[in-house]
């Protein structure tokens, strides 16, 4: 298996190379990945990932695109000082970031992001995920939900994940614009968290139950 990122020229590109092979043996999926290509590209407010596989002779090729900000040391100030803006808004076009530097690495932070990014490709290579099969409308809820599972899962397993709480918050900052968060929310997210719930129609099912997004108060 072969891991590139880019760009080649990236300062943590051999930091986040030898985190990535550690996680890919430690899944066992060093068999079924042939490449891995990690793209760091800054990607604004969202700091989400995204992924795309393809056949590549025996295996799957991995294309992984994340925000660099995902592997850094934390640090006071990162983030938007200024509320997004809407479609409507112009503002002034912003400048390049500066390239962190090799010492603003986290390997915990590495390790935490790629091993739930992993665990995603598993479920997916596995049959237990078919992210066709995911209704437009609820795609950002159902990943919320998909990945309190895989947090769960990864804990229970011993392995580097977000913790509960840094979960509950990432379910609250997303629902609670929505609706009330109520003890029947909080129940199907520890029934995620706990893997009593973790077949895909199941969670469909109880992501329905959820605020629904549509509705989020615009701030």
């Amino acid at each position: 298996m072969t891991i590139r990122v880019v760009p080649d020229t990236w300062p943590l590109a051999a930091s986040i190379t030898s985190v990535t092979e550690a996680a890919v043996a430690r899944l066992e999926l060093g068999d079924r990945l042939t490449s891995i290509r990690l793209v760091a590209d800054a990607m604004g407010a969202d700091d989400r990932a995204w992924f795309r596989l393809a056949r590549e002779g025996a295996g799957w090729r991995l294309d992984l695109w994340f925000d660099p900000e995902q592997v850094l040391q934390d640090r006071p100030g990162r983030g938007p000082l200024t509320p997004e803006t809407r479609e409507w808004q112009l503002g002034p076009i912003p400048s390049e970031a500066d390239a962190p530097a090799p010492v603003e690495f986290s390997a915990p932070n590495a390790q935490r992001f790629l091993y739930q990014q992993l665990m995603l490709v598993s479920d997916v290579l596995d049959g237990r995920l078919d992210t066709t099969t995911v209704p437009p409308s609820l795609v950002e809820a159902f990943q919320e939900a998909w990945v309190i599972g895989i947090d769960g899962r990864l804990q229970r397993l011993g392995l580097p994940h977000l913790s509960a709480g840094e979960r509950r918050t990432s379910f609250l900052r997303l629902f609670a614009p929505a609706g009330i968060v109520t003890p029947n929310h909080w129940a199907i997210f520890n029934a995620l968290w706990e893997g009593e719930l973790a077949d895909q129609v199941a969670v469909l099912a109880k992501v329905r139950l959820l605020p629904p997004l549509s509705r989020r108060k615009l701030p």
